[in-house]
């Protein structure tokens, strides 16, 4: 019974990962979302949801239509807007307001959008952070009062920045990541999803791109089954990007060094 139990957890996890329930999101798409008359990409638009705009998805009967985007594999979700009724790619949304693009340039700011601070910032350090020697180290924690988090590590000719959301999926956190400037070395504006592990060239540096996956098959694009994304460049100094989920949170970390 117990291992009956912890198998069909996880399988609500990654379901939960790779998909919306009904409820209530935000926009993130830049441009804004069509909405259909139908649940297909060509039927009429009824209207343009602008971004940021609040959503709430309308529970149906029948099943959820898939439609993969960029590489993300999303569902067509019922939604009234403008005293209008129609469908949208769930694909473009958030379970925060998305970040404000004329102000927020970095996940922090990103973060202070949406949660106000819990407490103090933890600092806890070994050496002077203003004078960093080999060895020296220096770890600062925020915590937020909608359960997000960051850590900003210092260290000698390093330093890293992790960032906890929950709520969010891989899937949302690669778009999210697209729209602030701090990761735009990462995936820049037109980038699609990683479904494999590749090394490609952009801008003439070398990018090392791994997509770690739950499942053992060779052949498997799916982006349900993926459990981190990787990513290694060097650009002056030598860069690492992950994405990850841990239980409920989606975890981003972001670190240089030389």
């Amino acid at each position: 019974m117990r291992l009956f139990f912890l198998l069909s957890f996880f399988t609500l996890a990654i379901t939960a990962n790779a998909q919306l329930f009904n409820g209530t999101y935000y926009v993130a798409a830049k441009t804004g979302l069509s909405m259909r008359e139908k649940p297909e990409a060509g039927s009429k638009v009824l209207d343009k949801i602008p971004y940021g705009t609040k959503v709430t998805t309308i529970n149906e009967d029948s099943a959820w239509k898939e439609i993969i985007t960029e590489n993300m594999t999303g569902y067509w979700k019922k939604v009234k807007f403008n005293n209008k009724t129609g469908y949208i790619i769930d694909s473009y949304l958030f379970p925060w307001p998305p970040p404000k693009l004329a102000t927020v340039k970095d996940m922090k700011q990103y973060l202070v959008q949406n949660g106000a601070i819990a407490g103090p910032k933890v600092v806890t350090r070994s050496g002077n952070a203003s004078e960093m020697t080999e060895g020296g180290w220096e770890l600062t924690k925020q915590l937020y009062k909608n359960g997000g988090e960051y850590h900003e590590f210092f260290g000698y000719e390093y330093n890293s920045n992790t960032y906890f959301l929950p709520g969010f999926s891989i899937q949302q956190g690669f778009l999210l990541c697209r729209l602030i400037a701090e990761f735009k070395q990462v995936f820049g504006e037109k980038e699609e999803f990683p479904l494999v592990s590749k090394t490609y060239k952009k801008d003439d540096h070398e990018y090392d791109v791994k997509v770690i996956r739950t499942s053992n098959d060779p052949d498997d694009t799916s982006p349900f089954t993926i459990e981190k994304i990787k990513i290694g460049f060097e650009d002056g100094a030598y860069y690492e990007f992950e994405l990850f989920m841990l239980e409920n949170q989606l975890v981003i970390f972001f670190s240089g060094g030389v």
